[in-house]
């Protein structure tokens, strides 16, 4: 955790900043492309979206219920998982600067299993900057560690995009998981209607030995490093056409695995109406995998000796519809991406849906359906991992600085990669939520 710590801090450190900031709307944005920011679209209905040059203070307490928990164990076994977090969060829009910190230190709670406590931390923030009159400096930082199956880098208003997010396939419950994203742009207005842009974004991700009653074998840690440029045009008021390549190197330590891929994209975004957007990109991607693929089989980890180069195609589909009362985000994506813990490279097929209902004042009802296909890259053996999950969570605001969220989950997997056992999972659970808004020079 230290470790991850510090290229968090070296990466906020590089970008220029105390601590990396965002803003959900940057200065001069609507010439970059969806798929070349790096970013998710948000599926927050605007009458719920928070106002700029704000602070949060706040804290929030749940606990959520897991009917199956120990990996490996022939019965299955439930636990509960208790969190207490608080949260710090500042946002600020300037003419041409815009900023985000939040930060979430913690603690997990597991009432049956080994990490009965463990200090969890969430960082989260980026800028938008107007360097120039037509250039454009972004980036992005999230930091991670918990033993909480639901954690992830980024929320609903800023989240990494496709192309930038690690792989959240595999489910690996009561597993403590460390990562850090460092992602930056640079886009360029060339002309009124045309712009290009270069990006890199730097992935670590680690995880803890799991619980005593399963495998006693680390899962397996990866670094990615990659660059993309793009070019775009727009050709009429609502669409624009472009092109973009990226490289990816994708590294395991353990046995000095790694695996590069380039990647040749063109991309089509269209503006379907003033609440709606649609990104289709795709194209050839080629992969060269060096050294050897690592396979957890549970109790030991195996490499197996490869040297392949590979052709294949990558790309997906984001649309996005956002109202006053409803909002919405699907992705669905392709591309040679980690083995989330349980091995290498993997050809990883994804697809999310975000749906958000703001019923009344005081209800808003949320939905989220997930489902992932990784198959191992590189080798004869066909195994892959299916996860498919379904979502449904409830939030109630109790007061003007209290509210309660219920939700219930079902996700199963099938398949998976040698004799590392996968199972299906019921989740419940509810979490009271106290914050403060207020702001900034008022």
């Amino acid at each position: 955790m230290k470790q991850a710590f510090k290229w968090s801090a070296i990466s906020c450190l590089m970008l220029g900043v105390p601590c990396a900031v965002y803003a959900q709307q940057g200065p001069s944005t609507s010439n970059v492309p969806v798929v070349a920011s790096g970013q998710m679209p948000s599926s927050t209905p605007t009458a719920n979206a928070e106002l700029a040059n704000t602070y949060t203070l706040g804290i929030s307490a749940g606990v959520h219920f897991d009917d199956n928990v120990a990996v490996g164990s022939r019965s299955r076994q439930w636990d509960l998982d208790y969190n207490i977090l608080p949260l710090i969060e500042f946002t600020e829009t300037r003419p041409r600067l815009h900023l985000l910190a939040s930060y979430s230190p913690g603690v997990d709670i597991s009432q049956n299993l080994l990490y009965r406590r463990l200090f969890s931390q969430r960082l989260i923030g980026a800028f938008d900057w107007l360097v120039s009159q037509h250039g454009l400096l972004e980036a992005q930082e999230y930091f991670l560690v918990s033993t909480n199956p639901f954690a992830r880098l980024g929320n609903g208003a800023v989240s990494p995009g496709p192309t930038v997010a690690p792989n959240e396939g595999p489910f690996i419950p009561s597993t403590r998981r460390t990562s850090t994203l460092t992602n930056a742009l640079y886009s360029y207005q060339l002309t009124e209607h045309s712009s290009f842009g270069i990006s890199g974004d730097f992935l670590l991700s680690k995880f803890d030995r799991t619980p005593r009653n399963g495998p006693t074998t680390a899962l397996i840690e990866s670094q990615r490093v990659s660059g993309k440029a793009y070019f775009s045009h727009q050709f009429s008021a609502r669409e624009s056409l472009g092109f973009q390549y990226g490289v990816q190197v994708l590294k395991f330590p353990r046995f000095d695995a790694r695996t590069t891929t380039h990647t040749i994209s063109v991309f089509d975004e269209i503006g379907l109406s003033p609440h709606s957007t649609l990104s289709i990109y795709g194209g050839p991607q080629y992969s060269d995998t060096f050294n050897q693929v690592e396979l957890n089989l549970g109790f030991f980890i195996i490499t197996i000796p490869v040297k392949s180069k590979e052709w294949s195609g990558a790309g997906g589909v984001i649309y996005n519809w956002t109202g006053d009362r409803f909002g919405a985000t699907f992705d669905v994506s392709r591309g040679v991406s980690d083995g989330g813990g349980l091995v290498g490279a993997v050809e990883a097929t994804s697809g999310r849906a975000n749906l958000s209902w703001r019923l009344s004042e005081r209800w808003t009802l949320a939905s989220i359906l997930e489902g992932s296909s990784d198959t191992l890259l590189a080798t004869q053996n066909n195994e892959s991992l299916l996860r498919y999950s379904a979502r449904a969570q409830v939030s109630q605001r109790l007061t003007r600085n209290l509210s309660m969220d219920w939700f219930y989950e079902r996700l199963n997997q099938t398949g998976g990669f040698g004799q590392f056992p996968v199972g299906n999972h019921d989740f419940a659970g509810a979490t009271l939520r106290f914050s403060v808004l207020r702001p900034i020079g008022r």
